[in-house]
């Protein structure tokens, strides 16, 4: 009888998440990336919580405090330093002549505004150049940023409380790691926990390696192509290089989505400076980092974090991103890996459990 309500109390837990998760969709995301952040900050915690000053050591508490605070520098670092750029970025854009444009040009814009009428793409007596242009200046322009005001302003206040719920979920699962052990412990049959433990104990273990190399992946593509934008002297190279970074958290997209915004800002620049003569080559130095960043992250450094650290043969990962994608999209890729870890240590320990009861 005490086994068979302990069976009905972790059916009823597992219901009870499932429906938490599909009414309060949103707030099971903030859970998730506070869990995230935790796995990936714990490594630290650990190491700070045993650091004495005068005698008083800093136990968890402070160590989960000063890796929060890290974070918040971090990320308060990114903003202040890319803030100006991006603003700077939509300044150029107002200031491109469309009709020097037209005149260096205008052989190729010819012949290119022949090759959208034809195909339907521009209307009779419209010009390519000044479609683009109107667009982008509309992008930037003060009614659009009117217009777009109140809907920023409706979605600041659900950012700043996502915020802050998944920065003070966060730092209580940096304190208190347990949490979450003790809910999934709580919802699993006694019988089971022992396994239970072992699959929490190697998940987080996996995820935490596999967290932190992504970042360390990141940053090095950051790297990567903001030195070599930088020694060939394209302008805006930090940005560049900090937006292709960011995209290649996306597999396999978001190498050239990153590819094609880097070249974009650096066509802006070179248009809005006037300097016409070095739109082919800017466009083809962007192209060329991005290419030469990507043969190294595939071949170094994503063999090294994927492989290694989720324990998975390339061929494997690249099937999971594949399903991944099919099923949740963009946020099924990046999803994609993490999910089929949990689920790889999960199936290898009921197969040790089974060997164990033959």
């Amino acid at each position: 009888m005490d086994s068979f309500l302990k069976n009905i109390r972790s059916i009823a837990g597992l219901l009870l998440l499932g429906l938490f998760a599909w009414f309060f969709t949103d707030l099971f995301i903030y859970i998730c990336v506070a869990v995230v952040i935790s796995i990936m900050g714990r490594p630290l915690v650990h190491l700070l919580s045993r650091v004495r000053i005068r005698n008083i050591q800093l136990g968890t508490t402070g160590g989960a405090l000063i890796t929060m605070a890290l974070m918040l520098v971090l990320l308060s670092f990114f903003i202040l330093f890319l803030g100006p750029l991006i603003a700077d970025q939509a300044y150029m854009v107002t200031t491109i002549d469309s009709q020097e444009i037209s005149f260096y040009y205008k052989d190729f814009l010819h012949d290119l505004n022949d090759y959208l009428a034809n195909y339907g793409f521009l209307q009779s007596g419209q010009d390519v150049l000044e479609v683009a242009q109107k667009e982008l200046k509309d992008l930037v322009s003060f009614s659009y940023v009117s217009q777009a005001f109140g809907s920023v302003v409706s979605i600041t206040g659900s950012f700043f409380m996502a915020f802050s719920i998944v920065l003070f979920l966060s730092f209580f699962f940096l304190k208190e790691p347990e949490l979450v052990r003790n809910f999934i412990l709580w919802i699993t049959p006694k019988a089971h926990q022992p396994a239970a433990r072992n699959i929490l104990i190697e998940s987080r273990k996996i995820l935490s390696r596999y967290f932190i190399g992504l970042l360390l992946d990141l940053f090095s593509m950051m790297i990567i192509i903001s030195t070599i934008l930088s020694i060939f002297g394209i302008n805006n190279a930090i940005l560049i290089g900090f937006i292709g970074g960011m995209m290649n958290i996306i597999p396999y997209l978001g190498p050239l989505i990153g590819s094609v915004a880097g070249t974009l800002l650096g066509v802006i620049y070179v248009l809005a400076n006037g300097a016409f003569d070095k739109l082919a080559y800017t466009a083809t130095v962007i192209i060329g980092a991005f290419i030469f960043a990507n043969l190294v992250d595939n071949f170094v450094l994503q063999p090294v974090i994927y492989s290694k650290s989720v324990k998975a043969h390339p061929i494997e990962i690249f099937l999971v991103i594949i399903i991944g994608g099919n099923i949740g999209g963009i946020m099924g890729m990046v999803a994609a890996v993490p999910v089929y870890t949990v689920a790889k240590v999960i199936f290898n320990q009921y197969a040790k459990s089974v060997e164990t009861t033959l």
